[in-house]
C-alpha cells in the first residue's frame, strides 16, 4: 500500500486533486485494456445512448460485472486505500465506469462538478471523489481532462442544463462563470502516462474538449463515497433525480419532433425549396 505524504493530503486539500506518478500497475491496465477491445460493444452496451457518431461505446458501466479485469482495477485496495487516506474517511466505491474517449470524434465533456449528477441522491455533503485510471497516455494531444483548481472550496455551483448528443440532459456550468473562475484560478492540463492515477474532488469544476486526435484516450473512473456520508432515501432520491432529467429529455424530443416534422411535411407539399440554401439561377437551368 501507499503511504501519503502530509504534504500530498494538503495538496489534494487545497488544490481538489492529486496526481500520483507510475503508482499502478502497468501490466494489469494493458491486459484490461486488451480485454475491453475483445468485447463486442452491441453486446455491453446498455442502450443506443451509449453511443456517438462512428463510436460503437462511449461508456461502459463497470460495476455491474465484478468478475472483469476493469472491476478489479476500479475496487483495487490501492485506491480505496489512498482515497481514505485524503478524505481521512473510510470509504467504499459507489460506482465505477469505463469512458472510451475514441479517436477522431470522442465527445466533449463540458465543465461541471460531478455533484451535479450526485447530490440530489440523498448524499448529505460533498465529501466524495474520483479516481482516474488511464488505460492509455492521456494529454492534451488526445482531449485530456481540464481542472480549475480550488474550486472544490466553493460548495455546489449552478449549473445549466443542456441535451447531449445522444438527446441526453447534461449539465454544465455558465460560460460568464467560467470566464471568472479562469482570471481567479486558471486551468490545469490533466496529464498522465498509464500507471499514473489521478484523484479528484467531487466538487471541483473539470471538463475535457471533443478528441479530434489520432488516438484513443480510454479511462476506468472510480467514484468513490465515504462511509461518514451515506445517502438517505437513496431509492426514493434516485427515482426523482432520473424523472427529473427525463422530463427535460422528454420535453426536448417532443419540441424537435414537432419541428421537425413540421420541416419535413412543409417540403414533401412544395414544389419550391423550404429550407436550406436557395438555388441561384445559374443552377435552375
Amino acid at each position: 500500500m501507499i503511504k501519503l505524504k502530509k504534504s500530498q493530503i494538503k495538496q489534494f486539500n487545497d488544490q481538489g486533486f492529486l496526481i500520483l506518478k507510475s503508482s499502478y500497475s502497468k501490466k494489469k491496465l494493458s491486459e484490461a485494456l486488451k480485454w475491453l477491445k475483445s468485447r463486442n460493444p452491441k453486446k455491453i452496451a446498455k442502450s443506443w445512448t451509449e453511443k456517438e457518431p462512428g463510436v460503437p461505446i462511449a461508456v461502459y458501466s463497470a460495476l455491474g460485472d465484478k468478475n472483469t479485469k476493469v472491476y478489479r482495477i476500479a475496487s483495487d485496495k490501492l485506491i480505496l486505500n489512498i482515497a481514505s487516506q485524503l478524505m481521512s474517511d473510510n470509504v467504499y466505491l459507489w460506482h465505477s465506469k469505463v469512458n472510451f474517449k475514441e479517436r477522431w470524434g470522442g465527445t466533449a465533456e463540458y465543465y461541471h462538478q460531478d455533484q451535479v449528477y450526485w447530490r440530489d441522491r440523498g448524499y448529505k455533503s460533498d465529501k466524495m471523489l474520483s479516481c482516474m485510471i488511464p488505460l492509455e497516455d492521456h494529454n492534451n494531444n488526445n482531449a485530456g481532462l481540464k481542472i480549475f483548481p480550488k474550486t472544490h472550496k466553493l460548495g455546489f455551483i449552478k449549473h445549466d442544463h443542456f441535451i447531449n448528443i445522444n438527446g441526453l440532459c447534461k449539465f454544465m456550468i455558465n460560460h460568464k462563470i467560467l470566464d471568472k473562475f479562469y482570471k481567479k484560478y486558471r486551468l490545469i492540463d490533466i496529464n498522465l502516462k498509464t500507471g499514473d492515477i489521478l484523484f479528484f474532488h467531487s466538487s471541483i469544476v473539470h471538463g475535457s474538449s471533443h478528441n479530434s486526435s489520432p488516438k484513443s484516450r480510454t479511462i476506468i473512473l472510480s467514484q468513490i463515497n465515504t462511509v461518514s456520508n451515506l445517502p438517505k432515501k437513496v431509492q426514493s432520491n434516485a427515482i426523482k433525480f432520473n424523472l427529473k432529467r427525463s422530463k427535460i429529455e422528454f420535453k426536448e424530443a417532443s419540441r424537435r419532433l414537432k419541428w421537425f416534422k413540421k420541416k419535413y411535411l412543409n417540403q414533401k407539399k412544395s414544389s419550391k425549396l423550404t429550407f436550406s440554401a436557395p438555388i441561384p439561377n445559374e443552377e435552375k437551368k
